[in-house]
């Protein structure tokens, strides 16, 4: 067990208790984005997160807020909707490629802890993945006041718009490769030390398990694929550190024309005939 773990571990026997959420709780994205000075290709970069924000917008359930944390705001960015927060970023000394991420995540979940007075599911959402319709409704739902961890999912490239199964039997869980998986529960208008819990649970997405676990807040799955990891834009934070996940595609490529609009089906999204700049896949807009 490492020391953060152990540490955990201490702080959940000493101040984690049973939370009981309300009917409709409050499901909280904090996203982190990167600056227009340390991207690849800014309006790239945007309209991925169009495809993100889009996918927020489309789903079943309305209790929710998303906090965007850059030092540049996205002109897709919504003006005028308050379930929509964006947090200005300062300009820190960093090399160009070198992440702010974790310095951004801590900015949010102080802002969160300061404005969500309430019970409130918190997750870790990055700028390019995209959520089934009915995630945080049956999170709402199901209200196991704990928190709770996708298992299932599909990877897909952007470019080509293949799709792959993540987390089937004898794949390891989804949670592994992506980031955006994992929804906390915390209470910040009961719970002097939310924040220092959720910094204990970190960012490491294959740490969430054991690390909610460790706080007394075990994490359960959630029962059908709940998320789409999308690879191969050029944005990715994997892609500006050299490593690509189309090896896995490659292995696991969907090929039955069936089960593949199921799939999009299911994500209320469409295959565009020509690639925009987020790619092939585009979430359906009302209207």
């Amino acid at each position: 067990m490492d020391s953060k773990t152990l540490l955990a571990r201490i702080f959940g026997r000493m101040f984690v208790r049973t939370l009981v959420p309300g009917a409709r709780p409050k499901i909280v994205w904090l996203v982190p984005f990167v600056s227009r000075a340390n991207s690849r290709d800014w309006e790239r970069a945007c309209a991925v997160l169009a495809e993100t924000l889009a996918s927020v917008k489309a789903v079943e359930y309305d209790n929710w807020a998303l906090v965007l944390c850059s030092q540049d705001r996205p002109a897709c960015f919504p003006d005028g909707d308050p379930r929509f927060h964006f947090l200005p970023a300062p300009q820190l000394n960093l090399a160009k490629g070198i992440s702010d991420h974790r310095h951004k995540i801590k900015m949010m979940t102080d802002y969160a802890a300061q404005t969500f007075r309430e019970f409130v599911y918190l997750s870790h959402l990055d700028a390019d993945d995209l959520l089934h319709p009915d995630l945080p409704g049956f999170i709402a739902r199901d209200g196991n006041g704990c928190g709770y961890i996708v298992e299932k999912g599909f990877m897909a490239d952007a470019r080509s718009g293949d799709l792959a199964p993540m987390g089937e039997p004898g794949d390891k869980p989804f949670w592994k490769d992506c980031g955006s998986c994992a929804y906390l529960a915390v209470d910040f208008a009961k719970e002097r030390l939310a924040p220092l819990h959720l910094r204990l649970i970190g960012k490491g997405h294959k740490t969430y398990v054991e690390r909610a676990a460790a706080l007394g807040r075990p994490l359960d799955p959630v029962p059908f694929p709940a998320m789409i990891y999308v690879v191969n834009h050029g944005e990715n934070i994997q892609d500006r550190k050299g490593n690509s996940k189309l090896m896995y595609l490659d292995r696991r490529r969907m090929t039955d024309p069936a089960l593949i609009k199921a799939a999009l089906d299911a994500f209320g999204l469409r295959l565009l005939a020509e690639p925009g700049l987020a790619g092939l896949l585009q979430v359906r807009r009302e209207g």
